[in-house]
């Protein structure tokens, strides 16, 4: 799934909501994730992580969705 939104969803090297998904996956699965980055996920999420989960999967749903679209869009083209 990840290669595919890497290819084909608009630049995904400058996106940062693409960061954002990837410090927030970090801090889930209990990577290290610095701690500017702890500091808004506790403003932001107080810490739990069924909340961080959802913003997650809202995130990569739309990354997936936007990746489609581009990728169908590229295809015709």
């Amino acid at each position: 799934m990840w290669q595919f939104i890497e290819d084909n969803l608009p630049d995904y090297y400058r996106r940062n909501d693409v960061l954002r998904d990837d410090i927030l996956y970090r801090f889930l699965e209990g990577e290290e994730v610095c701690d500017d980055d702890l500091e808004w996920i506790e403003e932001e999420f107080h810490g739990d992580k069924n909340m961080v989960a959802e913003e997650l999967r809202r995130l990569e749903a739309g990354f997936i969705s936007e990746s489609l679209e581009s990728y169908y869009k590229n295809l015709v083209v």
